[in-house]
């Protein structure tokens, strides 16, 4: 009942509390503003007068240091200042009267050791029995103050005091005279003080020289410094004097040097050091001057009633004065609302409305304006009445172009007799501004025609604006989103899709409106449902971040393990609003771990299995923690782990072993010993092994030795079988030389019957052709065929003769020197040689030479490329235009030669017989078949090898593969 009671209070006097509530709100909009603004006004008008209390203070300290500097030109101007002319310069100064604060005008006497006593005397003399220099004792030089005014009071407890003596006053009297500049002392005690009211103090110090001249050098100034004029000063004094009372609302605290510490202090206007202080003020500024060759740090604070007036107490009016406001225009409203006819109560609405609002008659003429519309356009009344509300304020786009008054939205609607809600346009101001409107337009009809038209108008520029910000931003979240490599989504407070990224649509293959309808459980695997769902009701009951691993749906249905990280949203009144969060597949990691895992677990088998002697030995107590079969083995499956070395083994097995592992203990450095020998005792009792092994230290986090790792591989038989070698090898080496030697006499062999051979064929020769002239005519056609054959058969033999004297002067011909050559030299003179081969079949020759020299025997090269490349043409196609490809280049520490032909082509199968001694495989050429066995036979004589790979009816490619590397020295050209 009661809240049906207040919706109907509410209905019935809605526009009374949407009054009260807006001009409430302006009110607090304009306090919290006016407030801001007196407060940054203040804080200016502060910062004024810390600036200006600190040049102050600047100003007065210069004013002293002129001071000075007129007493320097006294004592400039003048041979001898005696006490008398000191004092009438001090008082026609009237400095207490003109500069209240400083302590007086003194001058210091500079003094030799050698000239102290005569010094004193002569102070003596001049009326002062009782004076001395003070304090005393020896020192390299001394200081006096003999002239200081006024002379009475504090001031004569200075008289004869050696201001060099002290440690702060003497710095400041060294850079004076070094610099000839007024030096100003860090804070010092002055000897006026007597301990009542004392005040820490400073002094400022200018250097007078002999002589009227100015030392240039700093050795100069240093010899001829004759005193000091100075000023001592009691720093409260001094600073009360120069503040006065213009500075009583804010708090200044003067600080010696760059510490801002209760020791450098210098003055402080209040009893309490701000700048230390727990409870920070207002309104504070830190200032830094520099006078004198010294640096004072000036804090400034503002007292509790700095800056009050008038103007700090305005929003305090405003917002008690816009509180009654709201509150009468509630009660204004209230009232009037009974009477909603009357015409005051339409005046009272209309002119303290927020919104503009304009009344327009039939032909769109304003008759009327709130006083919202006039602030908004810049127009009054008055000025509206010549031209139509539309040629006023609507006549053009924010693009310049004209709008007809058909196309206005306003005028249509005033013409269709139709209302007009939360329309957006665009206005014009009178300023010529354009600003972003909403409008409400409703025709008032009377009689069957419209009257008149209202137009309320609301200025949403800074919503436009907001708005473009808002969707901008969201753009960039998009953009960004989409482009990370994780998927990215975001849940509200319950738990349900507000936001998922591209990455999650390309992944999971739904649409972003089918995401917005499911849950996790709809793409976790069904084994992880229940795991994952308490973690996020927990997170949703908690509102803390959470980290789950679960199996997630891929598009393809497999299902992918992911790891998902959610953390908590807040809105700006600390609202809970849900979760945003990241996804990222981990599958390839979790089957790195079960690798991992799985390797660990082989390679702990492998470490127990292993066909080798594996142990480790812990430090510091030498105890063996591991011990493998093959270990324990090794001394007759005896116990060893859980014992020290020492324990167990005897005194033999550990000869050497105990020594060798204590050294890697010591050291740290891994022991590694081939073929080692060691007594062991197994099964078959004593007896000695041979072992490749190593002791590696284990380092643990603080680099120390953790352990040692014994690792061995017993290679008895590996070293009784490099003994048995030993012994082959001797019989094999004899076996080689016998080998030689036949060889040897094979050569020989060869040689000789190659040449006795020559003399008989010879013969056979002559007799042969004899009979063919002697019985030419007597032989008939059959005769001449046999004879034909027999020349035919001692050619033959003359050719397996020369290709025997070949392949011995080859075998002779294997240590022959080396040159630098080029390929396409030696290329070049092949085919002169072959010349009349190459025009008689049009043949091609192409080159690609990258390497274009090697180290070679000149004989050797030349007959390699003689027979492959004539070979190349010999065994044409008939059925093309013979091509040669010749080509070299590097591969694998080799020079490559490369001769490919598009020729007849070998068969695969035929292929290993090519090399072969006097084979041929094609018999319509003529030849002997040695040529490739020669060409194979010198490169592998000199450490290369050649190959061969061939297409029937294709072609054929041999590769030379030399074993050098390319030169770039000086060719000697073929």
């Amino acid at each position: 009942m009661k809240a049906t009671k207040l919706v109907l209070f509410v209905k019935d006097y809605f526009i009374a509390i949407f009054s009260f509530l807006l001009i409430f709100l302006l009110t607090l909009f304009i306090y919290f503003e006016t407030k801001r603004k007196a407060e940054d006004r203040s804080e200016k008008l502060f910062s004024v007068r810390a600036d200006q209390a600190t040049q102050d203070i600047h100003r007065r300290m210069q004013d002293h240091i002129q001071i000075l500097l007129g007493a320097k030109a006294l004592f400039i101007s003048s041979d001898t200042v005696e006490r008398r002319a000191w004092r009438q310069y001090y008082e026609t100064l009237d400095l207490e009267k003109n500069y209240p604060g400083i302590q007086g005008l003194g001058y210091a006497y500079f003094i030799q050791p050698e000239n102290l006593a005569a010094h004193e005397q002569k102070i003596r003399a001049e009326g002062y029995p009782d004076y001395k220099v003070y304090p005393e004792g020896k020192r390299f030089s001394y200081t006096s103050i003999i002239y200081l005014e006024p002379f009475a009071g504090r001031n004569l407890r200075a008289f004869g005091f050696d201001m060099y003596s002290e440690p702060t006053r003497q710095s400041a009297m060294r850079i004076a005279r070094d610099t000839k500049q007024p030096t100003m002392s860090g804070k010092v005690r002055l000897v006026q003080e007597n301990g009542r009211d004392e005040q820490s103090g400073f002094l400022i110090y200018l250097p007078i020289y002999r002589g009227a001249g100015s030392p240039e050098s700093i050795k100069e100034r240093q010899k001829n410094i004759k005193g000091f004029v100075y000023s001592p000063y009691r720093a409260k004094d001094v600073f009360t004097s120069i503040l006065g009372n213009d500075y009583k609302d804010i708090d200044i605290e003067v600080y010696d040097g760059t510490s801002l510490s209760k020791e450098s202090l210098l003055f402080g206007t209040d009893t309490t050091l701000y700048y230390n202080a727990e409870g920070d003020r207002r309104f504070s500024k830190l200032n830094t001057l520099s006078i004198a060759n010294n640096t004072w740090r000036i804090y400034v604070t503002a007292k509790p009633e700095f800056g009050r007036s008038a103007d700090t107490e305005l929003p305090k009016f405003i917002l008690l004065g816009g509180g009654i406001i709201s509150l009468l225009m509630f009660f204004i409203i209230w009232s009037l609302s009974n009477t909603r006819r009357s015409n005051r109560l339409k005046q009272t609405i209309t002119d303290n409305a927020t919104a503009a609002l304009f009344i327009i008659d039939t032909e769109g003429y304003c008759t009327f304006m709130n006083p919202a519309a006039e602030e908004m356009t810049g127009y009054k009344l008055e000025e509206m009445q010549d031209k139509t509300l539309h040629d006023v304020i609507h006549y053009k786009r924010p693009d310049g172009t004209p709008l007809p008054v058909n196309e206005c939205s306003i005028r249509v609607a005033l013409t269709e007799k139709k209302q007009l809600r939360n329309h957006e346009d665009v206005f014009i101001r009178k300023n010529g501004s354009y600003f972003d409107v909403a409008c409400a337009v409703q025709p008032i009809i009377e009689g069957g025609s419209v009257s008149y038209t209202i137009i309320e108008v609301r200025d949403i520029t800074e919503e436009k604006r907001a708005q473009r910000a808002i969707l901008e931003s969201e753009a960039r979240f998009r953009t960004m989103a989409d482009s990370a490599p994780v998927i990215i989504k975001v849940r509200d407070a319950e738990g349900k899709f507000r936001y998922v990224n591209k990455q999650w649509m390309d992944f999971t293959g739904l649409s972003f409106e089918d995401t917005m309808s499911i849950t996790w459980r709809d793409v976790a695997h069904p084994d992880d449902v229940k795991s994952i769902s308490h973690k996020f009701e927990k997170g949703l009951e908690t509102r803390t971040a959470f980290r789950v691993e679960f199996r997630m749906r891929r598009f393809d249905g497999v299902y992918r393990w992911v790891v998902l990280t959610d953390t908590p949203r807040f809105g700006a009144n600390g609202e809970f609003l849900g979760f945003i969060g990241s996804v990222i597949d981990i599958t390839e990691m979790k089957e790195a771990e079960r690798k991992v895992k799985q390797n660990a677990e082989l390679l702990q088998k492998l470490f127990l299995e292993v066909p080798a002697v594996v142990g480790l030995v812990r430090a510091p107590d030498y105890q063996y923690v591991l011990a493998n079969s093959q270990y324990r083995r090794l001394y007759g499956n005896r116990p060893l782990v859980g014992k020290t070395i020492f324990e167990a083994h005897t005194e033999l097995e550990g000869e050497g072993f105990f020594k060798r592992i204590e050294e890697v203990f010591n050291s740290g450095k891994p022991f590694i010993g081939n073929e080692v020998a060691a007594t062991i005792e197994d099964s078959r009792g004593k007896h000695n092994a041979y072992f490749n092994l190593v002791y590696q230290p284990l380092i643990d986090a603080n680099n120390k030795i953790e352990a040692v790792l014994v690792f061995a591989v017993e290679v008895t038989e590996l070293v009784k079988a490099r003994q048995a070698l030993l012994l082959t090898n001797d019989e094999l080496s004899h076996k080689n030389k016998e080998l030689q030697r036949i060889n040897n006499d094979l050569d020989n062999f060869v040689y000789t019957a190659s040449h006795d051979l020559k003399s008989p064929i010879a013969n056979m020769e002559g007799l042969a052709a004899l009979l063919r002239e002697e019985l030419q005519e007597k032989l008939d056609e059959s005769d001449l065929q046999v004879l034909d054959m027999v020349q035919g058969s001692i050619n033959k033999l003359k050719g397996t003769i020369a290709d025997l004297a070949e392949i011995t002067k080859v075998q002779k011909e294997l240590d022959s020197a080396v040159e630098p050559l080029s390929f396409e030299a030696a290329l070049q003179d092949v085919t002169v040689d072959i010349e009349g081969l190459i025009k008689a079949s049009d043949a091609e020759i192409n080159t690609d030479l990258q390497v274009k020299d090697l180290l070679y025997a000149r004989k050797n090269l030349r007959s390699i490329l003689y027979n492959l490349v004539s070979n190349a043409i010999k065994y044409k196609s008939p059925d093309r235009k013979p091509k040669i490809n010749v080509k070299t280049y590097q591969q694998n520490g080799f020079v490559v030669l490369e001769v490919q032909d598009n020729g007849l082509g070998i068969r695969k199968e035929q292929q290993h017989k090519l090399f072969t001694m006097f084979k041929r495989l094609h018999s319509h050429v003529e030849g002997t078949g040695i040529g490739l066995y020669i060409v194979k036979r010198i490169i592998e004589n000199n450490g290369g090898r050649i190959e061969v790979d061939s297409d029937l009816g294709k072609g054929t490619t041999f590769k030379v593969y030399f074993k050098q590397e390319p030169i770039s020295a000086a060719i000697i050209k073929a």
